[in-house]
């Protein structure tokens, strides 16, 4: 007998790569391909936790009230606010399974974070793309686009990610508050991803507190160097909440996880001066590259985008065995950049050299 899964799933698009053919990165390479935070000194106080927890984490179940409670006040929200999710990832899919079925309508930037699309397949949405266009200063977003997009189709779910990846573009505050009124006139439910806050400093978060149509979607991966530890969590108003609360599992996240938190919330000041720190390797990285007349794209993450031009090849291959980063995209509003995570002055020194070195050759 042929099994029968949901209808989506029956979609051949419906891609995922292998688990089984991911390989470990090269330890003596510096890691910048994937937005993760590297900082030195932010790892010493991770170290520091890990070696503080008790090894009871690993046999119990967890116990997550006290991690909530310092969660909520530091974001400045109450904790009946909040769901801890496996990463942000976790925080979209619940809002996914919590207002999508099949057939439903629900819009997303493009290019985009990957599960934007995944989900909408796997939850048999009918997409509305809102793309990014090529501007003189980066990829723009049209708002007058997402008006009407949502005054044209009403989708259940509008993803906004703040800033979006790859683009490390944002929507200033009162676009984004325009946005969220139309959200609440059609009943749209506005998903906003701020995985790379504080990179970012501004937040709609305040605006949960009074908007039962915003979800916002945070991360532990980016500024506060928990990629590993795939911790992230949503806020939205105490009765938005309650939906994704209903799709909770068992335990949210896992014992090793709730209690890592509840020490790593105590130094907020080491996750804020590893920001700093990360933000001005980026500005020296940055002012680097163009005194070599190479265009930078400003974004207001954890990555830049350079463009090589004619000097691509030669300085690919000059970082080829050191680095890994983002070589090209395929999506006209990045052609010809190549996104680097960023990091302290002085592990972006060690991708400046090679760069400066195979300029110097070329004369």
């Amino acid at each position: 007998m042929t099994i029968r899964s949901r209808r989506s799933l029956q979609n051949p698009d419906i891609r995922r790569p292998s688990a089984l053919a991911s390989m470990p990165r090269d330890p003596s390479m510096l890691w910048l391909d994937r937005n993760e935070n590297l900082d030195q000194k932010l790892l010493e106080v991770s170290d520091d936790i890990l070696k503080r927890l008790d090894p009871l984490a690993l046999a119990t179940y967890p116990e997550a009230g006290e991690t909530y409670r310092k969660l909520a006040a530091w974001a400045g929200v109450d904790p009946e606010q909040l769901l801890l999710t496996p990463g942000s990832d976790g925080a979209i899919r619940l809002v996914f399974e919590a207002f999508v079925e099949h057939g439903d309508a629900v819009a997303h930037t493009a290019p985009t974070f990957a599960m934007y699309p995944v989900y909408s397949q796997v939850f048999g949405a009918t997409v509305h793309t809102i793309r990014y266009q090529r501007g003189k200063n980066g990829p723009e977003l049209s708002p007058l686009e997402i008006e009407s997009v949502l005054r044209q189709h009403a989708p259940k779910v509008l993803c906004l990610p703040n800033p979006d990846s790859p683009t490390g573009t944002t929507l200033a505050p009162d676009i984004l508050a325009r946005i969220l009124s139309t959200c609440a006139e059609v009943g749209t439910v506005l998903l906003i991803d701020e995985a790379y806050h504080p990179f970012f400093d501004w937040s709609a978060v305040a605006w949960t507190k009074t908007s039962r149509n915003l979800v916002v979607a945070r991360t532990f991966a980016k500024a506060w160097g928990l990629a590993g530890l795939r911790v992230g969590y949503a806020v939205a108003h105490p009765e938005t909440i309650a939906y994704l609360h209903k799709m909770r599992p068992m335990y949210e996240v896992g014992t090793v996880a709730i209690e890592f938190l509840r020490l790593m919330l105590e130094h907020s000041d080491a996750m804020a001066a590893s920001v700093a720190r990360i933000n001005d390797g980026k500005c020296y990285f940055a002012d680097a590259m163009r005194t070599m007349g190479f265009d930078v794209l400003p974004t207001q993450g954890n990555f830049i985008h350079v463009a090589f031009g004619d000097d691509s090849a030669a300085i690919h291959a000059a970082l080829d065995g050191k680095v890994l980063y983002r070589k090209n995209f395929d999506d006209h509003c990045l052609a010809g950049y190549s996104r680097f995570t960023v990091a302290p002055k002085d592990i972006m020194e060690q991708v400046i050299k090679p760069i400066q070195k195979a300029m110097g050759e070329k004369g």
